[in-house]
């Protein structure tokens, strides 16, 4: 899929990890590192029933101009406010894309920073 400006039409926010220790506890923590445009396409039924997905919460594809240290322990907000954790990627440095595939993160607890 070439990205030509029209088609990035959603704002999303990137969000890197960091680790800390709170009372002696682990904390991961998130800190924004990028808000790009994209083209976001939730996953139709039909998508899910060919590549076998299953069906247990929001899924969706995620167009966008690459970006370097992107890694599945980043979250993605989307415009809805809702988070989703990083399931795949899939870069193109040639014509300078990034494809993400992603779910809602269902996470009991998130820490976020700005």
């Amino acid at each position: 899929m070439i990205l030509g400006a029209g088609k990035l039409d959603k704002k999303i926010k990137l969000w890197e990890p960091s680790k800390s220790i709170d009372m002696g506890t682990h904390v991961t923590n998130y800190t924004l590192k990028y808000t790009v445009w994209a083209n976001v396409r939730q996953l139709t039924l039909r998508e899910i029933v060919r590549n076998d997905v299953e069906l247990q919460t929001e899924t969706y594809t995620i167009y966008m101009r690459y970006k370097s240290g992107i890694n599945n322990a980043w979250r993605v907000e989307l415009p809805n406010g809702n988070y989703y954790r990083i399931l795949s990627i899939n870069t193109d440095k040639t014509t300078g894309t990034m494809i993400l595939g992603v779910e809602l993160d269902n996470s009991v607890k998130q820490e976020v920073t700005t």
